[in-house]
This record gives C-alpha cells, sequence and structure tokens, in this order.
C-alpha cells in the first residue's frame, strides 16, 4: 500500500486551537481523522480530542492489518465518541446548553477503497486524479441549517459563505441529541486521487475555489499554502484551520511478479551456493523461528 500524507493544524486568529488532527496505518489500511470543537461551548478543544483519541484507540485494536467493516467501524465509533463526551460532561457537572461539543470527520483506506462518515461541517473531499469536471469532486454534505437552505433552494452557495447562520449545525458529537451519522459506501480509489479531510476554517474562507488550491496540494510543501491562501482570505479574525491531505498510489499490478523474479535470479541456482553460504542462510532461519525442546527430536 502506497500514500503520501500531509497535516498541518493552525491557531488562526483564535484564543486556542480546538481543532485536532490525527492518522494512523497498518500495512493494509489508513484511518485518518479530523475533529473541530465547536466555539461557544466550553471545552470544545477536550471533545475533539476525545474524538481524536477515541478512534485512534479502536484502529489500534482492530485493525490487524485490515478493518473487517469499515462503514460500522467509522459509524459505532462515532456513536461511542459522543456517549463519551456526554458522560464526560455529566461528570463534570457541565450545564447541557455548555457541553463540549465537536464536528468530525473520519476515513477509512484499505483494498483500493475509501469509506469515510462524519456529523457536522467538517469536511472530506475526494478528487480524482485528472477530474476537472463537477464529477471528478466527492465532497461531503454539511449538517448545517445553510446547506439545509441551499438544498432547499432558499440560497444559493455564494450567499451561503456569508449567512449569519453559517455556523450552525444540526448534527454534533457531544450534545443533548443523538448525532445524525452520514456513512458513505467504498468507493474505489485511482492512481493519483487525493483525500482531504479539514474544519472548516480551512474550507470556508476559499468555498468554491478550495478545489482548484487542493489540486496542487500534494502532501507536503502544499499543504501549508492551502492554509497559507485560507488565512490570509479570512483575515485576522480567522477560525482555527486544520487540513490533512493523503494522495493514493495505485500499486503496480506487474511488480509482484517482478519482486519475485528479482528474489532469486536464475543464473544462480542452489547448486551455485557454497556450503558456507548455505550455513548462513539454514542458522539465519532458525534464528527467526521460535525453539520447542517439547518438539525437538
Amino acid at each position: 500500500m502506497n500514500f503520501a500524507i500531509a497535516q498541518e493544524s493552525r491557531i488562526g486568529g483564535r484564543e486556542i486551537n480546538q481543532d485536532r488532527v490525527a492518522w494512523l496505518a497498518t500495512a493494509d489500511a489508513v484511518m485518518m481523522v479530523v475533529a473541530d470543537g465547536m466555539g461557544g461551548h466550553l471545552q470544545g478543544e477536550v471533545a475533539a480530542q476525545i474524538a481524536v483519541d477515541i478512534f485512534c484507540q479502536r484502529f489500534r485494536s482492530e485493525a490487524t492489518t485490515l478493518l473487517p467493516d469499515p462503514a460500522n467501524f467509522l459509524a459505532t465509533t462515532l456513536n461511542q465518541v459522543h456517549h463519551t463526551i456526554v458522560r464526560y460532561t455529566a461528570a463534570c457537572g457541565i450545564q447541557a446548553h455548555a457541553a463540549p461539543r465537536t464536528t468530525c470527520i473520519a476515513c477509512v483506506v484499505q483494498n483500493g477503497q475509501a469509506t469515510w462518515a462524519h456529523a457536522g461541517d467538517s469536511r472530506l473531499y475526494l478528487i480524482h486524479r485528472g477530474g476537472q469536471a463537477t464529477g471528478g469532486v466527492v465532497r461531503t454534505r454539511d449538517h448545517s441549517v445553510v446547506q439545509r437552505m441551499v438544498d432547499d433552494g432558499i440560497i444559493d452557495r455564494t450567499d451561503a459563505a456569508s449567512h449569519p447562520l453559517r455556523n450552525r449545525v444540526f448534527s454534533c458529537l457531544g450534545g443533548d441529541e443523538p448525532p445524525h451519522v452520514e456513512v458513505s459506501p467504498a468507493v474505489a480509489l485511482k492512481d493519483g486521487d487525493l483525500i482531504a479531510l479539514c474544519t472548516d476554517g480551512a474550507w470556508a474562507p476559499l468555498g468554491e475555489s478550495l478545489v482548484s488550491e487542493l489540486r496542487r496540494a500534494l502532501p507536503g510543501a502544499g499543504v501549508p499554502a492551502v492554509l497559507d491562501a485560507a488565512q490570509n482570505a479570512a483575515g485576522p479574525r480567522a477560525d482555527n484551520l486544520t487540513l490533512l491531505v493523503m494522495r493514493w498510489e495505485a500499486p503496480d499490478p506487474d511488480s509482484a511478479t517482478r519482486d519475485r523474479q528479482r528474489a532469486v535470479p536464475p543464473e544462480r541456482e542452489l547448486a551455485a551456493f557454497s556450503d558456507e553460504e548455505l550455513d548462513l542462510a539454514v542458522a539465519e532461519i532458525r534464528r527467526h523461528i521460535p525453539f520447542d525442546p517439547a518438539g525437538a527430536s
């Protein structure tokens, strides 16, 4: 499994950074998560940290080395995060209206497919390589009041960017209502595809131009460049900004055959090895095999 990945989180113009981001990988699976602690509530950064911690803990426990069911993993983990934050709120004696809350987007890539799930307005973008038309880009739909207004034709996307209710979400983790968790179907990835996870502080200032910025955001220097553009567009009162970008590299179907061919060159058959080389090879094999006295003869 070949991929390149980079992430960055910035405080923007706020007093603290309530965003959290993390990714983990096994030999066969990658998990990425971004959480945005909600302003206007106590300890939003705690809610976001709980989200990231639980995703990482469960991935470490269950991905050996693949997840049995990525969609189920994502849905159940988001709900577990919600209930954990609710219990934390009760244990701290925090009033329900001020309870810690967070939005969250998480994605799992394995078997050449991506599956994601979210609650709130933190977004995922899947940008297929070379896809310049609308069909080349897939993104999550925000669980927000403004998104509903756009869907209902009340306002257009241009108005949505500056609407006074643009930060009002109807689904989050840690609130007094169970979250609306939306899980995607598995989507096959192609060589060079980009997956971007980001908080609203990164996507809102750029609007539709974010996709153009992301097309140039190969993991590495491209991620800071996108955040620079978003922060400059937002000005001195910029929100926290977080972006994680992964570039998928499809495996070469001929590589396994070439590797097998390179393993033992045809001109160097067993008879060509010296006795000393064979003894060293056998000793190396035995070094990696646990010795069982009961089974020894």
